[in-house]
């Protein structure tokens, strides 16, 4: 038997699917921390809404072949892999479950 409990109470709610249209992506507090939720198709992709440049909002970014440019200086990141696209940057990625309809990040 497997103690899933800790497990569980990482996940955090942050909306409901359909909430976020294809493409677009919304900032959710996750116990404390800005991060910036993205919906690419039907799959859904978290990350720091920091970006490691000089803290621009990821989050509020154009979303454009699965990356997100910064909206203050167009540096580009990988919304899966949270890799900047021409340096060797990265942004911290977070987990996320879908169910029943819920989307959830883990923390």
């Amino acid at each position: 038997m497997t103690d899933t409990s800790a497990e569980e109470s990482s996940l955090h709610r942050v909306a409901s699917v359909g909430e976020i249209e294809a493409g677009e992506s919304s900032v959710v507090d996750v116990d404390g921390e800005q991060v910036a939720l993205f919906r690419i198709d039907d799959e859904y992709f978290a990350l720091s809404n920091v970006c490691p440049h000089q803290g621009g909002p990821l989050g509020q970014g154009r979303v454009e072949d699965e990356c997100v440019y910064c909206p203050w200086h167009g540096w580009q990141f990988d919304v899966e892999s949270g890799e900047h696209v021409q340096g060797d940057d990265t942004v911290p990625t977070y987990d996320v479950v879908v169910e029943d309809g819920e989307i959830h990040v883990r923390a």
